[in-house]
């Protein structure tokens, strides 16, 4: 998304510097200092910040410096548990739901998940990662759905930031396009294991990058197949 306001150029800037870590977990935000280093006014900052605390980048206590939002072992599995819960039944419901100018559009963001593989540029690449599991979403014809796997990817960013940087970018556009075939194909079960199995491969890379891991995949599965059915 190109900037088209000065607080749309803040909010950028502070979201790519918080998802590659240039920011990290914990450490406040202070506004004069941001005012400072983005070159702009007190304005625009606030309004940044306040998108960034909606979308759950940074948390905000009343009357406290703002500050970005930590992530630990304990919120990894709650996070990937969450996606089993929301993710799932979203490819069920857009495989029978999604209009096909929405199917267009998801094969559009997943080419540019291809595109931006092969370039090896990272960031771009979870960008459009993340666009294209909301439009995915938005297929299932239910905004606080959509709304909610926003919200929780938006979290997710920073981790797959870390692990298609020390892991690599190989293997992520197939995954995705074995998604987006089986929407295309108008299969909810199909759609509903495609998007099991990506979410799996996910947390199989972040479990590489962390060797005390919570549990261990397969561990992890059985309760996620349990969990949803």
């Amino acid at each position: 998304m190109a900037p088209s306001t000065k607080a749309d150029q803040a909010y950028l800037s502070l979201r790519r510097a918080i998802v590659v870590g240039q920011i990290p977990g914990d450490e406040a935000l202070d506004e004069v200092a941001l005012m400072q280093q983005l070159g702009t006014g007190r304005t625009p900052i606030r309004e940044a910040l306040k998108r960034l605390a909606l979308e759950q980048f940074i948390v905000w206590p009343p009357r406290r410096t703002p500050y970005v939002r930590d992530l630990s072992v304990k919120d990894l599995h709650r996070l990937y548990e969450s996606r089993m819960q929301l993710e799932l039944p979203a490819a069920r419901l857009a495989a029978t739901r999604a209009t096909d100018q929405q199917l267009r559009e998801v094969q559009r963001l997943g080419d540019e998940v291809r595109r931006t593989a092969r370039a090896g540029d990272v960031y771009a690449n979870i960008e459009a990662d993340h666009a294209l599991h909301i439009a995915i979403t938005r297929g299932a014809d239910n905004r606080f759905l959509t709304e909610a796997v926003d919200r929780l990817n938006c979290g997710s960013l920073r981790l797959w930031y870390v692990a298609h940087q020390r892991v690599g970018l190989h293997d992520v556009a197939d995954t995705h396009q074995q998604i987006i075939d089986a929407l295309l194909t108008r299969d909810p079960q199909v759609a509903e294991q495609a998007v099991r199995d990506h979410i799996l491969l996910s947390l199989r890379r972040q479990l590489s990058l962390n060797a005390d891991g919570f549990a261990t995949v397969d561990d992890y599965a059985i309760e996620a197949r349990d969990s949803v059915g």
